[in-house]
């Protein structure tokens, strides 16, 4: 199983936690609730990053379960 949270991603106020079996699965489910949840930080971020590297970072980031 693998898990990517907002607190991973430097959003420490929430608490959301995406899980899967895979890490593209996971970073899907993280866009998703980024683009709802986080509009505003997902517009500054695309002001110096393309989508490629948002991806790129979160992908680093994916942490594997125990």
């Amino acid at each position: 199983m693998k898990s990517l949270s907002c607190k991973d991603l430097g959003t420490p106020e929430c608490d959301f936690v995406a899980k899967g079996e895979t890490a593209e699965g996971v970073v899907q489910e993280m866009a998703d609730h980024a683009m709802q949840a986080h509009a505003d930080k997902i517009a500054e971020m695309s002001k110096t990053m393309t989508p490629d590297q948002m991806k790129e970072m979160m992908m680093s980031k994916v942490k594997d379960e125990a």
